[in-house]
């Protein structure tokens, strides 16, 4: 009878005779790599938004609208937006921020609508139920957005949070004035073009100072003012060392579904009814966190 320690020391020296090329393989084969939870959002993608309440961050979304995300973001890093004010805020709506002077709007170039796109290979993940505004709901890179395969297109929604270029009634009259979506106004989908989503600080924005919808449409009067904007940047103009940094939970991972999940499935014993397990996209923030500028980021 071959005793333990037999077996033991042999297998001990089996692997001592293997060569270094195949230790290395069979330590890599028993290794598996964790899926990736986090995207680190591009600085040239952060837009800061400062206020006296404080400083909300923007993600920009140049993929659905390019154009739109290069002028705004021209016109940040060139301070045109400092000084402005956010001079048409209605509660329940929208809060509109710009240079609101039409000569000096004129100035600047109008911009051609990019209010949806074809239908991509950019990584849909489908939200899980219905919608009553668009056939296909779901996230990409985190984003809301509506689907139709009748047309073969797809855009962002105006869930809260979402900033979007204002315009008059042509289609392509948007390219200074910016509004942020202050609760959700899914009928304005596909009719103004949605370029970013607010990340970070939407409750300084709840905070604005409000007009009256029924006088001029809620835009403020004098003598009062709108809440300055203090200075609206973008992080990449920072110095690296200064700068925040955020990431975004990637949306189709195990961890945003199970993040969806616990949105969609109440069944603690606090609802004594219990709820249709049906999520609202607009009701549903993806996760975001802020990182340190100085650490690499890790799953």
């Amino acid at each position: 009878m071959i005793k333990p320690a037999v077996i033991l020391a042999s297998l001990m020296l089996s692997a001592a005779c293997q060569s270094p090329a195949a230790q290395a393989q069979a330590e890599t084969e028993t290794i598996t790599e964790e899926p990736a939870i986090w995207r680190q959002v591009s600085p040239e993608n952060l837009l800061l938004i400062n206020t006296i309440h404080g400083q909300t961050v923007v993600e920009l979304n140049p993929d659905f609208a390019p154009d739109h995300v290069a002028q705004v973001r021209a016109l940040a890093s060139d301070g045109v937006y400092d000084g402005q004010r956010f001079y048409r805020v209605i509660d329940a709506f929208v809060a509109q921020g710009g240079l609101e002077d039409e000569d000096l709007i004129e100035t600047y170039p109008t911009l051609v609508n990019e209010n949806d796109r074809p239908l991509s290979e950019a990584g849909f993940v489908p939200l899980g139920n219905g919608d009553m505004f668009a056939p296909e709901i779901g996230h990409i890179d985190g984003f809301p957005v509506g689907r139709s395969e009748e047309i073969g297109r797809e855009w962002l929604l105006h869930c809260p949070g979402a900033m979007a270029m204002a315009r008059d009634t042509d289609p392509d009259s948007g390219g200074t004035e910016f509004y942020i979506v202050l609760d959700a106004q899914r009928y304005l989908d596909r009719n103004l073009t949605v370029f970013g989503r607010v990340i970070s600080g939407m409750q300084y924005i709840q905070k604005l100072k409000r007009g009256d919808r029924a006088i001029e449409s809620g835009v403020i009067q004098a003598p009062d003012q709108g809440d300055e904007i203090l200075s609206m940047q973008i992080a990449a103009d920072l110095p690296e060392t200064g700068r925040p940094a955020y990431r975004v939970m990637i949306s189709d991972s195990p961890a945003f579904e199970d993040a969806k999940t616990q949105k969609r499935v109440r069944g603690n014993e606090f609802f004594y009814r219990t709820p249709p397990e049906v999520l609202d996209i607009c009701g549903f923030e993806p996760p975001v966190e802020r990182i340190s500028e100085l650490v690499a980021l890790r799953p």
